[in-house]
């Protein structure tokens, strides 16, 4: 019984639907979106920060040349915002002497028992971390630097865009939610940033 009453009443939903057919539409259109992760790629040993090329995703239904030459111009902007002087603030250089330092004042001071010797490998791992120490300063005031001016540009852009509804967001990846402070590493690149582009990609009319 409670099934033949449920399948009438859907017998008679169909009638109605099908004398009004605007019913169960809602009243706007409503429009789905859809996002695309562009990686920031940092490598702190060279001070760069490069974002992937654009992806082509065949969900994004506007000019994907346009969005690429977006793209290529928030790099340029992140690359004037490095000097020449980072190159003096490479860690490499930091881990180097570190090491030489530490191994003089170990054959020098506990195997040769040479005081003199050993404390000038002392002062050589003492300036070294000193520098080291610089080179985690510099690296925090240009990835800040960087990093401004990049959420600066997507302001900008997402005032550009607004009649397209697309919309650009930089998401930090990083652990501890450390935005400006990021370690030195030995890879050649690493994602702590994303830009998010935020677009739509179909309506429901």
């Amino acid at each position: 019984m409670y099934t033949y009453i449920t399948y009438l009443n859907i017998y008679f939903i169909k009638i109605r639907m099908m004398m009004n057919p605007t019913l169960g539409k809602p009243e706007e259109d409503l429009a789905v979106y859809d996002y695309t992760d562009i990686s920031m790629n940092v490598c702190l040993k060279k001070y760069e920060y490069i974002f992937d090329p654009w992806t082509n995703d065949s969900r994004y239904l506007y000019s994907n040349e346009n969005m690429q030459n977006e793209i290529e111009a928030l790099n340029e902007l992140m690359k004037s915002k490095v000097s020449l002087v980072c190159a003096f603030f490479n860690p490499a250089f930091s881990y180097l002497f570190m090491t030489i330092g530490f191994i003089g004042m170990f054959v020098f001071y506990k195997m040769k028992n040479d005081l003199s010797m050993g404390f000038i490998f002392a002062c050589i791992f003492l300036v070294s971390f000193s520098h080291y120490i610089m080179c985690i300063i510099c690296s925090y005031i240009i990835t800040k630097d960087v990093i401004k001016s990049v959420e600066t540009r997507i302001k900008s852009l997402n005032i550009k865009y607004k009649k397209e509804k697309i919309y650009f967001k930089l998401i930090n990846l990083s652990s501890f939610g450390l935005k400006y402070l990021k370690l030195f590493t030995l890879s050649k690149g690493q994602a702590y940033f994303t830009l998010r582009v935020i677009y739509k990609y179909c309506k429901i009319i």
